[in-house]
């Protein structure tokens, strides 16, 4: 039975701005161009997929995230049968999806997990298909799943992104900022909040876009980390995301040295940027004064999402 395996790197975003109508306030209908503009990083840490096929008379899809079984996995699910159907094969499809980052906390894990899957199917399948095309089936299954709005494109560059224009790959626009390569990017988790429950708040696009247009505006002037951790910290707490023990995990941060931070979009977590030497003791620091976080730290992605071996 073909079997191919594929990475993704998690995807934080620090900033966003939901971009679902048109320059009159209609609403985009088409899923490729409903996107957001916004920026973060794509991280070494995030997701591997492993797809195993064989031919059937009815197509089956099984997920399994981190050993068990995960029904729930509705926008890779979707991706999935898009591709069995662009194709016209049926196949029994079963996938091992590890993720090394929070599942629900702003790492990008429904995007990521579902770009490694469809990477890993492509692959075992032999179908001649583009990655910008496995990154638009992506996009699209994150935005009728609401599941994300952008991260699909950034996944593919990987990198310290900047998304200048929504959409899917080949419609929106991405920049790449500089990253120092002797820093580290420093996790913060203290639990999940879903994505798909965040998208559905009715006041949402009123209290995050002008925020996320401000910041846009300031990164686009000054395109450098410490004013882009810089904005996009004011961003969560403008958009009323922040919440006093995220305010007091970044002030924790700072204090032990981190060049900036900000809060994952959308989590109960917290990324900093420092350098090297600084991790460890930023990190300590956080642990003790709050023992129920899990923490990590991890270098930034450069390569996107890829074929294994």
């Amino acid at each position: 039975m073909p079997v191919a395996e594929a990475i993704c790197p998690a995807g934080i975003s620090s900033f966003f701005e939901i971009c679902d109508t048109d320059r009159n306030g209609n609403p985009i209908t088409d899923p490729e161009r409903i996107g957001a503009r916004g920026g973060g990083f794509a991280i070494a840490r995030g997701v591997r997929a492993r797809v195993l096929i064989r031919k059937s008379s009815k197509s089956r899809i099984q997920i399994r995230i981190n050993s068990k079984p995960a029904p729930e996995a509705r926008t890779t699910i979707w991706a999935l049968k898009k591709l069995l159907a662009k194709f016209q094969f049926t196949l029994d499809v079963r996938v091992d999806i590890k993720v090394s980052v929070p599942i629900a906390a702003g790492y990008g894990t429904s995007a990521a997990g579902t770009m490694a899957s469809c990477v890993a199917l492509v692959d075992a399948a032999g179908f001649p298909i583009t990655f910008n095309e496995i990154g638009r089936i992506t996009h699209i299954a994150e935005v009728v799943n609401r599941t994300g709005l952008g991260t699909a494109s950034a996944l593919l560059l990987g990198g310290f992104v900047l998304v200048t224009e929504p959409g899917a790959p080949g419609i929106g626009l991405i920049d790449r900022l500089r990253f120092p390569e002797d820093h580290l990017i420093l996790c913060v988790y203290l639990g999940p909040i879903p994505t798909r429950n965040a998208l559905s708040q009715a006041d949402i696009a009123t209290r995050v876009n002008p925020a996320a247009q401000r910041a846009m505006k300031s990164i686009r002037r000054r395109p450098d980390l410490a004013t882009f951790l810089l904005k996009a910290r004011a961003f969560s707490k403008e958009a009323e995301f922040q919440t006093p023990e995220i305010t007091r995990v970044m002030d924790t941060m700072m204090s032990g040295g981190a060049v900036g931070v900000a809060q994952n979009m959308i989590g109960k977590a917290v990324h900093g940027v420092a350098e090297d030497s600084k991790g460890t003791r930023i990190l300590r620091a956080v642990r003790k004064s709050f023992s129920s976080a899990t923490t990590f730290a991890t270098k930034l992605d450069h390569r996107g999402a890829r074929l294994m071996g």
